[in-house]
């Protein structure tokens, strides 16, 4: 089952805002076995927006339209629609005595703020939770055309309450749907080019099975996809592809599904019921950001240095004047005294320490722009693991890559105390050639 995504607004046209609606209905189509083959863009103009949909329904079994609901002279769908319809546009009732009670005692309802609750005549109404303009949908040229408002929050509140149901029921009904059956592999440290060279060959043989990559910076997600009418079937094949792609991807998958690693450190740091601290120089704070973005976050964080100058590394994290001297900070003693520093101050089980040249200017022949040296002061089983980077990108390629490094150490040293073994094994592949005890 085949869908086009429609979004409508002069200011999506012109770059004023972000199209966040399509790939949000896109998603939730993804979800229900629904494929989105086109989305489209256009202008609040009567004759872009009928030439759009005239286009959308000949290629497509379901259209979903956003935008143009509003009660201002450009909110031009309903009109566009009820023409194609051959319909005359009219009043929702419903609506209407939703928005005379929203606006009762503040302000008199005008015929320019009843435009919202107009409909095309005939349509399939879908009232709306969170908003004063309805959803509808029509049948243009036996195209089922849903209409939803552009508001993000009003457009996921419809949905939600009305449009994932009714989608559900028109692909049981055509009976002959393609099921789908997909796993998500979320891998950190290697890049693009040689994850994909690394899963070159697995789906080859195997009947309606794609694999796709998708660059999140500084992660890369690989989407397994297995497609077939029967749902059994489908689900069985890429179960079987499963253990390949884990291999092939070892030791840089992570996880699978939706939980990134910033999610997944700090659940599990709170599961362990461990502690964790950070030292940081570079990354300027951004290591503590990232492990605070989960509620509940302080049962585990328990705080932070930003010690930035060579005077505040040796003040709040006890850095030897010697070693900054010798080996400057950014530098294997450097990090490794300040993960130490912090793991004492504060009292943890885990500190996390960071110390780089991140750009644009500052770098030299010894250490260019992206040399970053991290440390993780553990339990005395770990000791202190260092790793180095080199990574001349952006300056804030550098830091995000450096933090999210940090994380998975964090990670790694977590799974080196499991008593599954090969979740050790793993664990030690990250870390492997850089404990210096």
């Amino acid at each position: 089952m085949h869908a086009e995504i429609l979004t409508i607004g002069d200011e999506l046209c012109r770059g004023e805002i972000v199209d966040t609606n399509s790939s949000y209905l896109a998603s939730r189509l993804w979800d229900l076995d629904i494929t989105t083959r086109w989305m489209t863009s256009c202008n609040d103009r009567e004759s872009d927006i009928a030439d759009a949909l005239r286009l959308a329904v000949a290629r497509s079994d379901v259209v979903l339209c956003s935008g143009g609901l509003g009660p201002t002279e450009d909110d031009l769908t309903v009109d566009v629609v009820s023409g194609l319809c051959g319909v005359a546009p009219s009043i929702d009732e419903a609506a209407r005595i939703h928005l005379e009670q929203r606006f009762a005692g503040r302000i008199e309802v005008s015929p320019l703020q009843l435009r919202q609750v107009r409909v095309p005549t005939g349509a399939r109404i879908y009232s709306n939770p969170v908003g004063l303009a309805p959803g509808f949908e029509v049948t243009v040229r036996d195209i089922p055309v849903i209409c939803m408002p552009g508001v993000p929050r009003e457009l996921h509140g419809i949905f939600d309450k009305h449009v994932e149901r009714r989608l559900t029921e028109l692909r049981e009904a055509r009976g002959d749907v393609e099921r789908i059956a997909r796993r998500i592999y979320r891998v950190f440290g290697r890049g693009e080019s040689q994850i994909s060279a690394a899963c070159r060959g697995i789906v080859d043989d195997v009947a309606g099975a794609t694999i796709h990559y998708q660059l999140k910076f500084p992660e890369t997600l690989v989407k397994l996809v297995v497609r077939d009418r029967d749902q059994a079937a489908a689900n069985a094949r890429l179960q079987g592809m499963d253990s390949i792609l884990r291999a092939r991807l070892d030791p840089y998958l992570y996880g699978t599904g939706d939980e990134n690693l910033v999610d997944r450190v700090m659940r599990r740091l709170l599961e362990a019921q461990l502690r964790v601290a950070t030292a940081e120089s570079c990354t300027g704070g951004m290591i503590g950001e990232l492990l605070t973005r989960m509620p509940g976050s302080s049962k585990a964080f328990v705080g932070g240095a930003i010690a930035y100058s060579y005077d505040e590394k040796t003040r709040q994290l006890g850095v030897r004047k010697e070693t900054l001297d010798a080996y400057g900070a950014v530098s294997e003693p450097c990090v490794r005294e300040m993960a130490a520093g912090a793991a004492e101050r504060f009292g943890v089980d885990y500190a996390v320490a960071v110390s780089g040249v991140a750009g644009p200017d500052g770098g030299t022949p010894e250490k260019p722009v992206g040399t970053v040296w991290l440390a993780l002061a553990g339990p005395e089983a770990l000791g202190i693991v260092t790793k180095k980077l080199s990574w001349p990108g952006s300056r804030d390629q550098v830091r995000t890559l450096a933090a999210w490094w940090a994380l998975r150490m964090i990670d790694a040293a977590i799974s080196m105390q499991l008593p599954d073994h090969e979740e050790r094994q793993r664990a030690q592949r990250i870390l492997v050639g850089e404990v210096k005890r």
